[in-house]
């Protein structure tokens, strides 16, 4: 079958593939999505061969057309490759070269009907004559090389060792020819003998390869050896052109693709290989082809499978990040929650501390006011003693001595001024003790801005001041009876234990200015 403008126009679009590595896949995925034109130009051809067949009248002009149409649809649909062989064998007469030629066609159709051991039992009947033609050679040998792709015997010696007879024997009748050479190629790789094969298979001339399937034999036998010696790049380039003549051939019974599908899933791109994969289990169906559809359906399934497991984890390890996002986020979330919560709360204690320290401040200044006016009053004292003990001598000086004191008018002066000044302070301190006491022992002021003795010791534990002696000597009272009205008071609240640490809790102070007045304040 001559398509020398064919080939020319395979090579230079493999050309342009090998030397644009980034589309290295497009000539090969335009021609398998433009499958359908190229079916039709092969059945339109048959089509007319087909009419030729049913106008021939002898058996000579029937043969030779049905072996045409073989040729069509040998690469194509088993079904029609039995239909034509079966008139060939009818046709072949006597002529030893059609009868040849007829069974290497059957042992063509009985290979990919996967029927290996009677395959071989019809090639082995196969006589080759010493002055047979070379296109009786061609048919003997390229049926013998399918055969052996498919046989799997124990012994690989024994069956490197046939190859090895067949290539000889082929190379002897005529060593010029392609698929001589082609052969001879598949014996030095059976051998180990890559680098030979390789430099045979690149030694053969563009011109002289005038069969497109010779030339997808040689690509495909230096994929493969490029592959043995390691070199993945040149490999995969020899398996892109044999794809791309395989699939513009319209060829079902290839190796190429399935074979590109593999080295591309070993290296990682796994869907453009479960695509390719997908279409040589279409095309292997389509042709009717056993073997090609249990390689590539199972290898199909398995690159499915893992691309399913990888899709899996990935979906896994999407969700777990999801996961630790998610979580790492509600960590952030709380830490600053409670770093405002923190922040709150310092800030209400920067406020309580200033609010703390307004307290002092205006107790300060309360108490350097009353001490500046005792100070004052004693002084006024002091003037009056010496001027009745000038005026009047000292009878009348003991005579002063001997009136009423006025500490007690003085006392109740300065606990008024502890009342007010307090009150300023926490306005709401009657009623927050209240809420502490039982109903019936709650504290009755004798009016506004007065506290009873009771209210005065809490209100010296609010200020911090706890103890019995301390208190006592401010109160000018006596230490038991602070004791007396701390335990009286502690029974009659709603919770005895712990009540003064609720008093020294006990709400808020207002804010208050920074400077005081001594307003109302007598001495």
């Amino acid at each position: 079958m001559i398509r020398s403008p064919l080939i020319a126009l395979t090579v230079a679009a493999a050309a342009l593939l090998a030397g644009c590595k980034p589309d290295r896949f497009a000539e090969l995925d335009r021609l398998l999505d433009s499958q359908e034109q190229i079916e039709a130009q092969f059945r339109h051809k048959a089509d007319s061969l087909l009419d030729r067949l049913i106008a021939a009248t002898t058996d000579e002009q029937r043969w030779d057309c049905a072996e045409d149409l073989y040729k069509e649809w040998r690469h194509i649909n088993l079904d029609s490759c039995r239909r034509y062989t079966a008139v060939m064998l009818k046709c072949a007469g006597k002529d030893r070269s059609r009868i040849l030629r007829s069974q290497a066609a059957h042992v063509r159709n009985l290979v990919r009907s996967g029927r290996v051991m009677e395959a071989d039992s019809v090639f082995s009947s196969i006589t080759l004559p010493p002055d047979a033609s070379p296109e009786d050679c061609a048919a003997y040998f390229y049926s013998s090389d399918r055969l052996l792709n498919y046989m799997y015997p124990r012994d690989k010696q024994a069956l490197n060792d046939r190859v090895r007879s067949l290539s000889e024997d082929y190379m002897r009748r005529d060593s010029a020819t392609v698929k001589a050479r082609l052969l001879k190629i598949k014996s030095l790789r059976y051998d180990g003998r890559f680098k030979e094969a390789i430099e045979l298979a690149l030694s053969i001339p563009g011109e002289e390869i005038t069969d497109i399937y010779d030339l997808s034999s040689c690509y495909m036998a230096l994929s493969s050896l490029y592959l043995e010696t390691g070199d993945r790049e040149k490999a995969l380039d020899y398996l892109i052109k044999t794809s791309c003549i395989d699939i513009g051939e319209g060829k079902k019974d290839y190796f190429s693709l399935y074979m590109l599908a593999q080295i591309l899933f070993r290296y990682g791109d796994r869907r453009t290989a479960a695509r390719y994969m997908n279409r040589a289990v279409q095309d292997a169906l389509s042709y009717n082809f056993p073997a090609g559809v249990t390689r590539s359906a199972s290898a199909s399934a398995m690159m499915n499978d893992a691309i399913q497991r990888a899709e899996l984890r990935q979906r896994r390890i999407m969700f777990t990040g999801i996961a630790l996002v998610s979580l790492f986020l509600a960590v952030a979330l709380l830490l600053l929650w409670l770093n405002a919560r923190m922040l709150g709360r310092y800030r209400t204690s920067q406020e309580s501390l200033r609010s703390v320290s307004l307290i002092k401040d205006r107790m300060l200044g309360e108490y350097m006011e009353l001490s500046s006016g005792y100070i004052d009053k004693v002084d006024e004292n002091r003037a009056r003693y010496r001027k009745v003990l000038k005026e009047n001598g000292p009878e009348a000086l003991m005579k002063v001595f001997r009136e009423p004191s006025f500490a007690d008018a003085e006392f109740r002066s300065y606990w008024n001024n502890f009342d007010k000044i307090f009150l300023s302070i926490f306005p709401d301190f009657v009623g927050q003790v209240n809420r502490l006491m039982a109903p019936e022992h709650a504290f009755v002021t004798e009016g506004p801005g007065a506290l009873s003795t009771e209210l005065r010791i809490l209100a010296l534990v609010r200020l911090g001041i706890t103890e019995s002696k301390r208190i006592a000597a401010i109160l000018h009272i006596s230490r038991g009876t602070v004791y007396t009205y701390r335990c009286v008071m502690r029974q009659n609240s709603l919770e005895p234990e712990g009540f003064e640490e609720r008093i020294g809790s006990i709400g808020e102070p207002t804010k208050l200015p920074i400077s005081s007045s001594s307003e109302g304040i007598s001495l």
